[in-house]
């Protein structure tokens, strides 16, 4: 699954694990049956939103019993039986006496009169009812509106613990079985599930034509990876043609969207077809199903989810049209990579519990991005990667509310909260270390041996280890110890150099330690060694010719070739393939400093952005002055690449954000850094696209634009307000799509209170706009928090956001992100942001109930902020001071799921707090100058 993690910013906090008692055991459902098979048979509505169902669970006792015990939640269960035996052609058949349900654990417990022998086997039936619910889980419903009518399909999402919410199952994924699903559905509806219709029968009841619609069964899975989607949808369809392995067979693909949308599908569509080829390549292993359909689903909670030849996505990751932004296509090429993945790597392989969930996603992302890199290689993903993935990554694994990437997970409860970056990011991060570090060749053919040993089988993380073992010759079960079962990451620092002339070479000692973002590491916590792959770029070596090394132990030396020359210099982690930060030495940034500026090309893009960010992130954790960042940024004044340029923004964006407060001289003279290193490029690169633009060209023309505007360049925001305001006037040309987000923010911090109405209420009209692709609409959306108007930002808080027919729910946090970052009041708007979240917390917790979203609400709505103040009413808040006992408690019980961010925005809003009271007399000093 996508969960799109990057909906935050780099500095917001994202939920991560729970830390439960790892002495306590997992909760698990009893084990005295195991399944073998479901059939389940769903008669879905579209009127009632009412469906009914029976499951028929073919299972076998390996241990006596008078219970069966399912995982089941907001199921309505009438009746159920059990027919076993214990010798073939003798069964017997039981009622089940008394039915009762454990809201707490999430089960549904059958009892009978007689002991069920072990050895017994047979099969256990129950009908069952459910609502298709509005809350993006389970079996539920999705809303959209077509020709000014609002309609509904049918869709699920089970991933992680959400089958349960559809029929009474064994959901935990260990338990994996084959699945016979039947759907009846009015007979125009398109029905489908995870495999190939084979058959179809139709019939009337109460003046309604039906039809009853068999679907093959499923090779072995588990509970999460079953789906149904019913609606009134059309299709488009290609072929793929695996040229390996030898012998494979083609596979049907398909991409349904409802009614009118389906050519915006084609894009992903060809790029499913042409991913599955590749993945069938590296892999080894045939595509283990007869088809592949994709669906595009107007609500959904994540970005889209792996089912077993049945994916989901949300609609702006599915759709775009041709003059879709290059970004937009990017991630739909990503995330098409990422769900194809899962098809061999989580689908055919399992893991065996929760805990090395990290497995499936890193996994998922790595070779995600590896399938947009072979199919669409001008995209250059890995140097992006950096600045996403890896950046990511790093930010989260810095705080000390981190959790180890394999995190031990006791309870069902616990599984949504691993879902982030650490997950995502940082295990991607560490694998493409690993297959940096191992070669592509040896890794790959690694993970060959892996899924071919364990297709439709359980596995852990060991696993995969021992098959890289085999094909590197490197015991990489104790390499990668401290990587998956340890938070955090190094920071290596260079503690001294000495040169050897006669044998041309340096030789460097480093030391390695934990790095907090916080930057008040203790001795308890720094007691990991990491296995540190450091690779070395020097004036001798080349840019593509790095020598490699591994620092083991806390400190260390290395050797590497270098001459005293006046143009000498290195570098470590080439490429930034590590996971790890480097702390030079004063000389060693002047000098590299020096070479920027002087031989810029002498370093790889990567090795640019990681010296930025390191110089950024050692300031913010007090290891280090601002002013070496912003000096760094000067030096990279001239740099042209997409990858650099957006680094360099980041970092500027982010001390914009962090000095809010702070006198109207630093404000300024960051916006005046900011024009020297983008207007420039205006210039240079101008505002017309044309058809003969590169990637890269897109990107990059549409960056320095919007940086320029966002510093203040006048000239550019007035162009911007040119082109806008004939955009409106129905020049659609007038204003490019890549341009389209910086213009709306442009225009609506530039409107006047004479104007503010009719600028807001002309980008409001194109977020409404049911004709305009979900990217158009949603760039509307994530800008509007930018309109300089208090009266609307009350009315986008306090009437919009809280509608869910005006903002979908899997929308609700954009419009608050872009009030947090894009407004330019925000001494004001943040203040108000974190009271509208104060003053409507029961309002969200009737519409949203899970915890763990509200405590991105809360992210969202407090880290923007700076000051003792504020950390001290947000810590008030989560624990109800203030309230009576019993509210206080309600309170704290009600955001237990959501202690994790909030421990993560308390660290978050600590550590800013102190950077700027620590960095405001350098940024003054700087920008006086």
């Amino acid at each position: 699954m996508c969960q799109c993690h990057q909906i935050m910013n780099n500095d917001a906090p994202v939920v991560g694990a729970a830390n439960p008692n790892p002495e306590s055991p997992r909760e698990l459902l009893p084990a005295a049956l195991v399944p073998s098979n479901y059939n389940i048979r769903i008669t879905p509505s579209l009127e009632t939103f009412i469906y009914t169902g029976t499951v028929d669970i073919t299972f076998e006792a390996v241990a006596a019993t008078k219970q069966v015990v399912l995982n089941s939640k907001n199921v309505k269960v009438s009746r159920a039986h059990i027919l076993y035996s214990s010798v073939p052609g003798a069964f017997r058949r039981q009622e089940a006496t008394a039915i009762t349900f454990d809201e707490d654990k999430e089960t549904v417990t059958y009892d009978f009169l007689e002991e069920i022998p072990a050895g017994a086997f047979g099969t256990f039936t129950t009908d069952f009812e459910g609502s298709h619910n509005d809350q993006m889980a389970g079996f539920y419903r999705s809303s959209y509106i077509e020709e000014g009518v609002k309609r509904y399909m049918l869709a699920t999402q089970f991933e992680s613990t959400d089958a349960r919410q559809c029929f009474p199952c064994f959901d935990e994924p260990a338990l994996k079985t084959t699945f016979d699903a039947t759907l009846i559905v009015e007979e125009n509806l398109v029905a489908l599930s995870n495999m190939n219709e084979i058959a179809c029968n139709y019939f009337e009841k109460d003046g309604k034509k039906y039809k009853e619609v068999q679907f093959a069964t499923t090779p072995l899975m588990s509970t999460y990876l079953l789906a149904f989607i019913v609606g009134d949808l059309e299709f488009i369809e290609t072929t793929a043609t695996p040229k390996f392995p030898v012998g494979a067979k083609p596979i049907q693909v398909r991409t349904f969207t409802t009614k009118g949308l389906v050519e915006q599908g084609r894009f992903a569509l060809e790029t499913a077809a042409r991913t599955l080829e590749f993945f069938s390549e590296y892999f080894n292993v045939e595509y283990p199903l007869p088809k592949l359909d994709q669906v595009a689903v107007p609500d959904f909670s994540a970005g889209a989810m792996e089912n077993w030849g049945l994916v989901t996505y949300r609609n702006v990751y599915l759709l775009c049209n041709e003059s879709a932004t290059a970004n937009a296509k990017k991630m739909i090429g990503y995330i098409v990579g990422h769900e194809l993945a899962h098809q061999w790597f989580g689908n055919l392989v399992t893991m065996t519990w929760w805990n090395d969930l990290w497995l499936n996603e890193g996994f998922a992302t790595f070779v995600g991005w590896l399938a947009a890199d072979h199919l669409f290689p001008e995209w250059n993903v890995w140097t992006g990667f950096i600045t996403g993935e890896l950046g990511q990554a790093l930010n989260l694994d810095a705080l000390r509310s981190s959790h180890p990437i394999d995190v031990d997970v006791k309870s069902a409860k616990e599984v949504s909260e691993i879902f982030d970056a650490i997950s995502y990011s940082k295990g991607a991060s560490v694998i493409r270390m690993l297959n940096d570090f191992l070669g592509g060749q040896v890794f790959m053919d690694g993970v060959r041996t892996y899924l071919q040993e364990f297709k439709y089988k359980n596995t852990v993380t060991a696993d995969l280890w021992k098959h890289l073992s085999a094909s590197s010759g490197k015991d990489i079960g104790t390499l990668m110890h401290a990587w998956t079962r340890e938070m955090g990451y190094p920071l290596i620092t260079v503690e001294s150099e000495v040169y050897d002339a006669d044998a041309s070479t340096l030789t460097v000692t480093l030391s390695q330690s934990r790095f907090l973002s916080s930057g008040d590491l203790t001795p308890e916590e720094d007691i990991v060694n990491w296995w540190v792959p450091v690779t070395v770029v020097s004036h001798l070596t080349g840019k593509n010719d790095a020598t490699r090394h591994v620092l083991s132990e806390k400190r260390g030396t290395i050797t590497f070739p270098y001459d005293g020359s006046a143009d000498a210099f290195w570098k470590l982690n080439f490429g930034a393939s590590g996971l790890y930060r480097v702390k030079y030495t004063d000389s060693q940034v002047a000098n590299i400093s020096k070479i920027l500026l002087s031989n810029p090309d002498a370093f790889s893009v990567g090795d640019k952005i990681m010296f930025l960010s390191d110089a950024y992130k050692l300031a913010q954790a007090g290891l280090g002055s601002v002013s070496s960042a912003l000096f760094l940024i000067q030096a990279l004044s001239n740099e042209t690449d997409y990858n650099v340029l957006l680094e360099i923004s980041g970092t500027l964006g982010s001390l914009k954000s962090y000095t809010y407060l702070e006198p109207e001289s630093v404000k300024e003279g960051l916006k005046n850094l900011g024009r020297s290193v983008f207007s420039p490029k205006v210039a240079t690169l101008g505002f017309e696209f044309s058809e003969t633009d590169g990637y890269f060209d897109k990107l990059s023309r549409a960056l320095v634009i919007s940086a320029a505007a966002a510093n203040g360049d006048v000239a550019v925001k007035a162009e911007l307000q040119t082109r806008f305001d004939a955009f409106i006037a129905g020049d659609e040309k007038a204003l490019h799509p890549e341009l389209r987000g910086a213009a709306y923010r442009s225009v609506l911090a530039d409107a006047t209170p004479e104007t503010a109405e009719a600028v807001f209420a002309s980008i409001w009209a194109i977020y409404n706009n049911q004709n305009a692709t979900s990217a158009e609409r949603n760039t509307a959306l994530a800008s509007i928090g930018a309109v300089n108007s208090f009266d609307i930002v009350d009315r986008i808080l306090n009437v919009y956001v809280l509608d869910q027919e005006v903002i979908k729910a899997q929308d609700f946090l954009s419009p608050l992100v872009s009030l947090r970052d894009a407004n330019k009041s925000l001494s004001i708007v943040r203040p108000m942001l974190w009271e509208w979240f104060k003053a409507n917390f029961d309002n969200m917790l009737g519409k949203f109930p899970d915890g763990r979203f509200l405590g991105n609400v809360l992210a969202v709505c407090a880290n923007g902020s700076i000051g003792e103040p504020l950390i001290a009413d947000v810590r008030a808040f989560a624990t109800g001071e203030g309230l009576s006992a019993d509210e206080a408690d309600k309170r704290k019980k009600t955001l237990l799921p959501a202690q994790r961010a909030i421990t993560q925005t308390l660290e978050a809003l600590t550590t800013k707090t102190a950077f700027i009271n620590r960095e405001k007399d350098n940024l003054a000093e700087f920008f006086s100058a």
